[in-house]
């Protein structure tokens, strides 16, 4: 990509052709940035999706958010804010990173124009764009994701997950479980969803970690960029674990997960994660992202990270007020308090 353009040019993308056509000129690809992906993100967050397309003299930047609506009557006009699709994001740089002190500079000025009051980004680990957004917005770090090493042949890589975890895999496999990729039909959709609902019922999730069939069902279309696979894990003929893996060229992610607890003493779980890796790694991945737990080094981030071989990155929130008066004043009508200023905006905190 030539980056000799003087004049800054900033565009604001919603065509799916022109969206997809523009991720694949940055050499980083990954399915957070696909049109189709930021899309049905745009539905469940009742907001709309598009891209953000900059190039100056040093740098190319792409960066798709969310711009959602702030129920609020004590404006003239509508107001909003923008958020980041469902797992990572934000913007990414080629070139001089010095190039985004222009980008924040027009950025800002259109979110003005456009009344939006706040931005919060979940910045992308493997990616890092973390190391070069503090020129463009406050970084505050979260925890740390963990990922597995591709690279390597398959059987170092699985003499590296912890003793434990080998031993349950050998006990997964001496229950006789099986894992498959399974056709994306309706039928294993809603049998995915029956589990997956189960399980966050049991994890006491909040509502932003349910979705509908028709959420699931366009999480799993293939785009040009990204593939989408549905995986089981069988006991006899019944589905006792599944998941849902996503596929670039680089990377895969581990994006949703589901478990029977009635079967959980058989490791399903165990089996899953070794097959998304040797699955992965034979469809010529770099690296399987695993994300990371609820907390810090929590039993979830443990637990992944004895695939992983202690392979962690860091994850940022990054976050930008546009209109300081405002933001205080619907933080200050929900009642919440500086006590909760870790979370963002503090206006959106249930």
């Amino acid at each position: 990509m030539t980056l000799e353009i003087q004049i800054p040019i900033m565009t604001i993308v919603e065509n799916k052709e022109e969206w997809n056509q523009i991720v694949k000129t940055f050499a980083i690809q990954d399915v957070y940035y696909t049109y189709e992906y930021n899309e049905w993100n745009a539905e469940k967050e009742n907001g709309n999706a598009k891209l953000v397309y900059f190039q100056n003299s040093l740098a190319s930047v792409i960066y798709p958010f969310i711009i959602r609506k702030i129920d609020c009557n004590f404006t003239e006009q509508p107001i909003y804010d923008i958020t980041n699709a469902y797992g990572y994001g934000g913007p990414i740089c080629i070139g001089d990173p010095g190039g985004l002190k222009e980008f924040g500079t027009l950025f800002r000025e259109y979110c003005k124009n456009m009344n939006i009051i706040s931005e919060v980004v979940r910045l992308h680990p493997l990616i890092d764009n973390a190391s070069y957004l503090d020129i463009y917005c406050k970084l505050q770090y979260i925890r740390k994701t963990t990922a597995v090493d591709l690279t390597d042949s398959l059987q170092n890589i699985q003499q590296r997950y912890s003793p434990m975890t080998r031993r349950n895999i050998k006990k997964a496999l001496s229950n006789h479980l099986q894992c498959r990729v399974v056709e994306k039909s309706d039928e294993n959709i809603a049998m995915f969803l029956k589990l997956y609902n189960d399980t966050m019922c049991r994890k006491e999730a909040s509502n932003s970690y349910y979705f509908n069939s028709s959420i699931i069902k366009k999480q799993l279309e293939d785009t040009g960029v990204s593939k989408s696979f549905l995986i089981f894990v069988y006991y006899g003929e019944r589905v006792i674990a599944a998941v849902i893996l996503l596929m670039t060229k680089r990377f895969a992610h581990y994006h949703l997960g589901a478990s029977d607890k009635l079967f959980l003493s058989m490791r399903p779980n165990n089996l899953l994660f070794d097959f998304m890796v040797s699955f992965s790694k034979e469809n010529g991945c770099e690296t399987l992202h695993l994300g990371g737990g609820y907390q810090e080094d929590d039993s979830l981030f443990k637990y992944k990270t004895s695939f992983t071989n202690q392979n962690n990155y860091d994850y940022y929130l990054g976050t930008n007020i546009y209109d300081d008066a405002l933001y205080e004043k619907l933080t200050l009508l929900k009642n919440n308090s500086d006590s909760e200023r870790n979370f963002f905006p503090l206006y959106r905190k249930p």
